[in-house]
């Protein structure tokens, strides 16, 4: 009979973070009692909400079984655990393999690669066997994800060498083909969400269909799908598909809810709330945001509370709430600050402009709505500079300022045309000038004109 049972710790370690190294005696203590169908860690897996129908789910490999299931055999002291375990040696031998440490850290490579000219760093990753390193790549996609705020066309670059050096990496300096195919299926997904986020939307969707292949091939890792289905799901919304964003976005949220992952969790809702939000389902978006900014880990990704918190006031401000919009926006104000990116203060101006216009402070509102407009402007964010026009023709209508509306719709038509935005919203847009004394109408036109211009949005803050 087996002893020295591992403890609860020991499990829910093994569980979360099984591949992390510096765990192999704690985690061959756990194998052995599993795969010996311990039935105290049989019990203490229940206990701690890990049946042996949940442990199937996250170790079952499609394609590793030849097709005939073997039926279970019953036990009378609960689930029976034969099948489970019976897939698991081999997979947890897959996603725990040792990789053999490379001649250079990947630090020491990385600096390298930096004194290497920019326009020939991708060249010299791809000729140069010394960086074909696993390990490289999870730098790469590091770099790639941490310029996604500041500068787009850098996310690219990083996640183009990563994408590079996964293709050259070698299964043995990984441990196993399948770790090799999970390797590949990250930096795909980082690949397809920096082209996503450069709105190069065809070449995103090409890349995330390549980044489902590999992921088909690897170990199953469920956080590794989870990941994905979240990157596959921004790309779902930029496309305006809503609906399977959603979807997606369940998935992966049932995945990180499962593992215990909190904070992951949190952020499938903000995201599914910003989808719902622009597909216009407000007040459902409204109980996401409540729901996920409690479990938000606010030191560790202050960025996902301040996303949550900024689409939780256009949510009030959409369903014309703006005493609650104004609430949420003043305990925001600090978190805006923190991060000192002007084009997120910019957008915390303009958000400002809004709750005051629709709270009846019209000319701070004016002030506010024309900073921000010069400021998109600077930043040639054509749809952001139209929808700013438009919130300030809204703005102008209510002060009656005829003159100040027909300069505003004159100063938009360059920016409409800009936007390639069809010909009967470019009339509309004209025809503000002859019902300027007619708010009931005007206002009616301006709902038109933003439902027209909204498939040019880059959707909520969240990236």
């Amino acid at each position: 009979m087996l002893q020295d049972h591992p403890t609860v710790e020991d499990l829910t370690g093994f569980l979360r973070d099984a591949s992390r190294p510096g765990h192999a005696a704690r985690n061959a203590k756990v194998l052995r009692h599993l795969l010996a169908e311990c039935r105290a860690c049989h019990d203490r897996l229940d206990a701690l909400g890990w049946s042996g129908s949940r442990l199937e789910h996250l170790v079952y490999l499609p394609g590793r079984m030849d097709g005939r299931e073997e039926q279970p055999r019953a036990r009378a002291n609960g689930y029976n655990y034969d099948r489970a375990f019976a897939r698991a040696e081999q997979a947890i031998d897959d996603f725990l393999a040792v990789a053999p440490l490379p001649r250079m850290s990947p630090g020491q490579l990385l600096k390298e690669l930096d004194q290497v000219p920019h326009d020939r760093q991708l060249a010299r990753v791809e000729e140069d066997e010394k960086f074909w390193v696993p390990q490289l790549v999870e730098l790469l996609i590091e770099r790639s994800h941490t310029a996604r705020y500041a500068d787009p066309e850098m996310m690219l670059h990083w996640a183009r060498m990563g994408r590079g050096v996964a293709a050259r990496s070698a299964a043995e300096s990984l441990g196993s083909a399948p770790r090799l195919a999970d390797l590949r299926a990250r930096a795909w997904g980082q690949y397809g969400n920096a082209l996503r986020v450069a709105s190069r939307l065809p070449e995103a969707e090409e890349a995330m269909v390549t980044a489902q292949g590999y992921l088909q091939e690897g170990t199953g890792d469920p956080a590794l799908k989870a990941r994905l289905n979240e990157q596959i799901a921004s790309l779902h919304t930029f496309q305006r598909r809503f609906s399977a964003a959603i979807t997606v976005l369940a998935d992966a949220a049932e995945i990180y809810r499962q593992l215990g992952e909190t904070h992951a969790f949190a952020r499938t809702l903000v995201q599914e709330a910003i989808a719902s939000l622009y597909a216009g389902e407000a007040d459902s978006a409204v109980g996401l945001l409540n729901r996920a900014i409690p479990l938000i880990d606010h030191e560790g990704d202050p960025h996902l509370l301040l996303a949550a918190c900024h689409n939780l006031v256009r949510c009030y401000i959409d369903l014309d709430l703006p005493e609650q919009a104004l609430s949420i926006y003043s305990e925001t104000r600090d978190l805006y600050k923190e991060f000192g990116d002007s084009l997120i203060l910019l957008r915390a101006n303009w958000q400002e402009g809004q709750l005051l216009r629709d709270l009846g402070h019209l000319r701070a509102a004016e002030t506010a709505l024309l900073r921000a407009r010069q400021g998109f402007l600077d930043r040639d964010l054509m749809y952001e500079v139209a929808v700013v026009c438009l919130d300030l023709a809204a703005l102008y209508i209510k002060l009656k300022n005829v003159e100040d509306l027909k300069e505003t719709v004159i100063a938009t038509v360059p920016i409409f045309r800009a936007l390639q935005v069809d010909r009967e919203a470019l009339a509309s847009l004209l025809q503000l000038q002859q019902v300027a004394d007619q708010e009931h109408q005007a206002m009616e036109l301006i709902r038109f004109l933003n439902a027209r211009i909204e498939p040019f949005a880059k959707h909520g803050l969240l990236k």
